[in-house]
């Protein structure tokens, strides 16, 4: 059984509705590939100097490592995916250095968790005839 951890921005546990640039926590949540059945297992606190900031259009153009957004993404790096009200593009970026997508997705989150599983059981299918493999 595979399973895979997304972050959810949100403020009130029910629904994708905080910008990532201002989301001062996070709910994360392991999903199982299989079945979709998702659980809340951790409350992530944002780092303490980043201060969201970022939407200057500056951050981390000069030393990214030193950015409050690269703080931000390295802070979910080890998750695969992250939802959000809204998302830049210079957090898209930093988040992507890690491997982790980002998705602008305003809906309740056992909706927005449904959408990844079927976008996740897509990219699957596709892998596999390319493969040659059937399903």
């Amino acid at each position: 059984m595979a399973k895979y951890k997304v972050a959810v921005a949100t403020n009130d546990g029910i629904n994708v509705n905080v910008h990532f640039g201002h989301a001062a926590v996070f709910d994360v949540y392991e999903v199982d590939d299989v079945s979709g059945h998702y659980e809340k297992i951790e409350l992530r606190q944002k780092p303490e100097h980043c201060d969201g900031s970022c939407g200057d259009g500056n951050c981390g153009s000069r030393n990214p490592e030193g950015s409050s957004m690269y703080s931000a993404a390295k802070n979910v790096s080890d998750l695969e995916y992250v939802l959000c009200s809204q998302i830049g593009p210079h957090a898209i970026q930093a988040l992507a250095r890690f491997g982790v997508r980002a998705f602008d997705i305003a809906l309740p989150i056992d909706e927005a968790i449904a959408k990844i599983n079927l976008y996740r059981s897509k990219i699957a299918q596709r892998a596999s005839r390319l493969k040659g493999d059937t399903i």
